[in-house]
This record gives structure tokens, sequence and C-alpha cells, in this order.
């Protein structure tokens, strides 16, 4: 029996309440690891890699350029979402997106096709 593996996603956000609401939507397609600081954000990236980093609104523009450029550097560069709050912030790369989700299930949908999941029902 094989089983595939579900792919790693990062969550970079403050608030601790988010982070915990955002893995338990999102863990049904990806493998779910949180950061509450962009320091912690990135000694996890250069520890493993991931295929997704999630970077939420809580985090400053300031605070979401250290993390991008922390991603820059990494030699397999995850994609990155950055949720907004309905405009746009970041300067970002192609396969990266900038998104303000209505609702967890909008959120599912986007991270999943990004790393082009099919969707489970």
């Amino acid at each position: 029996m094989t089983t595939s593996r579900k792919p790693e996603m990062l969550c970079v956000g403050r608030d601790p309440l988010l982070n915990g609401t955002r893995r338990l939507v999102l863990e049904k397609y990806f493998e779910v690891h949180l950061a509450q600081r962009v320091p912690e954000a990135c000694l996890l990236l250069k520890a493993k890699p991931f295929d997704l980093v999630l970077l939420c609104y809580s985090l400053t523009d300031e605070e979401c350029q250290v993390a991008i450029a922390c991603i820059d550097g990494l030699p397999a560069r995850p994609k990155i979402l950055a949720l907004a709050q309905g405009h746009q912030r970041l300067l970002l790369q192609g396969g990266d997106e900038e998104f303000a989700p209505s609702g967890p299930a909008e959120l599912l949908a986007k991270a999943s096709a990004m790393v082009k999941l099919p969707p489970k029902t």
C-alpha cells in the first residue's frame, strides 16, 4: 500500500488563535507547521523544505519582506501565499500570490490550487 505525502506548509503569523484555526482548516490537505515570528520561520525554512509558505496579514510589510528575502535565499524555493486585507502590499514573484480570502473554504481552495492538489470531497 502506498500513501502519498501531504505537501508541507509553513504558516507564519503573530496571532496564535489564527494560526491554530488555519492549522485545523488546512491540515486536511497539508502537513502544517506554525511560526509566530519571522526569525522562527526562517529557522524552520532552513531546516526543511516546504511546498508553500502562508504569510498572515498580522505580519507587517517589513516582516513579510524579511520572510520573502529568507525564502528567496533557499535552494528549493517554496511558493508564497500572502494574505491581504483587500489590497496588494507586497511585490511577489511569478507563482506567488497575494490573496484576500472571504473564509476558510476559499483559503483552502487557493492553497490547494497553488500546489496543484485535486480537491477532496
